[in-house]
């Protein structure tokens, strides 16, 4: 099974609970029709589950939904779409993107508007909204040459790369500042926020 961590998507045997009480009808009804969650840091006590989804709108202002579950609830966890599934359904605006990932080696995963586009559909991006990528690393080489990757294809892409590489146990980490050699780096996991020193990335 894949693991619990940040952009995981989990489905539930129940509805989760709404952070905001009048939220309960569109968590209760995204749950109904057979949607996933994604696993965001956790807000509240230490036993609950963070979650959250998007709503969208002809305007593409994006309503975010939080909610949280407990772990026994989960039926299922994935990683979110590779960015073949997502170019699948925008070949004109990812095809590109997507062979040059595939002559590289490196599977590359969607999360934010583009992820709820393809797996709800529904108008959450149009092809100049950011893509929000996420690459798993192994080892610091692995890490240089996704980093190194997304740097050379984001000169050629009409949208913005955004993203982030994970680090088994860790956490994430934004691909650009790992690229560009800062010392300390920022990582994100489940529960925490904090600088961390490069070499201890690979501790």
């Amino acid at each position: 099974m894949v693991g619990i961590r940040r952009h995981a998507l989990v489905w539930l045997s129940h509805a989760p609970r709404p952070d905001v009480t009048g939220d309960a009808f569109v968590v209760d009804r995204w749950h109904a029709e057979g949607n996933p969650f994604v696993v965001c840091r956790r807000r509240g006590e230490k036993d609950s589950l963070s979650l959250g989804f998007c709503l969208a709108s002809q305007e593409l202002r994006l309503r975010r939904i939080a909610a949280y579950s407990q772990p026994e609830e989960i039926l299922r966890v994935d990683r979110p779409p590779s960015l073949g599934e997502v170019a699948a359904l925008q070949p004109d605006t990812f095809a590109r993107l997507s062979d040059a990932a595939s002559k590289e080696g490196l599977d590359i995963r969607v999360f934010g508007s583009w992820m709820w586009q393809t797996l709800a559909g529904g108008p959450y991006a149009n092809a100049a909204s950011d893509l929000d990528v996420l690459i798993d690393v192994a080892d610091a080489a692995g890490a240089k040459r996704a980093a190194s990757f997304l740097q050379r294809e984001g000169v050629e892409c009409p949208f913005k790369l955004d993203g982030e590489l994970s680090f088994s146990g860790l956490g994430e980490v934004h691909w650009r500042e790992y690229f560009n050699g800062a010392p300390s780096i920022l990582v994100k996991s489940i529960t925490t926020v904090r600088m961390v020193r490069r070499e201890e990335l690979w501790k």
